[in-house]
C-alpha cells in the first residue's frame, strides 16, 4: 500500500486516491509522510527526513480515509503535490540505499566519518595535527593510532565511490522530475523510478 500524508493540504493518499482528512492531530512538527509500500519517510517542519519502515503510528490516519463519506470526491492532487510526492519518493529510496550500504555501522558513527577522515588525512600530512576523535578511539580499542588511520582511510575510500554514486544517482532523478517543468503528468512522474 503507497501512502501520502501531506499535512498542509489536509489530505492522505492511498494507493494514489486522495481524500480530504482531519490532519489536525497529526504530531508536532511532521510536515508529511510518504510510504512506497515497503519504506519510505517522515517530513518535519525542522530537521532531516527520517527513514519510515512501519505505519502502524499513521493508520488511525488510513482509517480516516477509509471513513471519508463516499459522496465526497477524491481530491486530485495537484501538480506541486505530485512532484513533491515523486521527488520524496526518489529520497526514500535514496536514504534505504545508503542504510543499506551503511548497515552493520551505528548512525552516529556514520556520522562521525567525516571527522574520522578529516583528522585522518590531518594527521597523515603532519603528524603533529590535533586528532581528538582518533586518539579517543585509538585508546579506546587499544590500538596503535597508525593502524587506525589506515582503516580510517581504507573505509573511506571503500565507501566513497558507492555513497558518490547513490548521490549522482538521486541527483539525476531530481533532475529528471524538474525537467518535466510545472505540470507533468502522474504517468510521466512515476517513470522515473530508483
Amino acid at each position: 500500500m503507497r501512502v501520502t500524508i501531506i499535512r498542509d493540504d489536509n489530505v492522505v493518499g492511498v494507493d494514489g486516491v486522495f481524500r480530504q482528512v482531519d490532519l489536525s492531530f497529526l504530531p508536532k512538527g511532521v510536515r508529511a509522510v510518504q510510504l512506497n509500500g515497503e519504506s519510505g519517510h517522515i517530513e518535519y517542519d525542522e530537521g532531516a527526513n527520517t527513514i519510515l519502515d512501519n505505519i502502524s503510528d499513521f493508520l488511525p490516519f488510513i482509517e480516516l480515509w477509509n471513513g471519508a463519506a463516499p459522496e465526497q470526491p477524491s481530491v486530485l492532487p495537484g501538480a506541486g503535490q505530485m512532484k513533491a510526492a515523486a521527488l520524496a519518493r526518489i529520497n526514500a529510496a535514496y536514504q534505504a540505499a545508503v542504510k543499506a550500504m551503511t548497515r552493520g555501522y551505528p548512525e552516529q558513527e556514520v556520522g562521525s566519518w567525516a571527522k574520522q577522515e578529516a583528522e585522518a588525512r590531518a594527521w597523515l600530512i603532519d603528524g603533529n595535527a590535533a586528532t581528538p576523535w582518533i586518539d579517543g578511539a585509538a585508546v579506546a580499542r587499544g590500538m596503535n593510532k597508525a593502524e587506525l588511520v589506515d582503516r580510517i582511510i581504507a573505509n573511506a575510500a571503500r565507501f566513497a565511490p558507492a555513497y558518490g554514486q547513490l548521490t549522482g544517482k538521486r541527483q539525476k532523478l531530481r533532475d529528471q522530475i524538474a525537467a518535466l517543468g510545472e505540470h507533468p503528468t502522474q504517468q510521466q512522474l512515476e517513470a522515473i523510478q530508483w
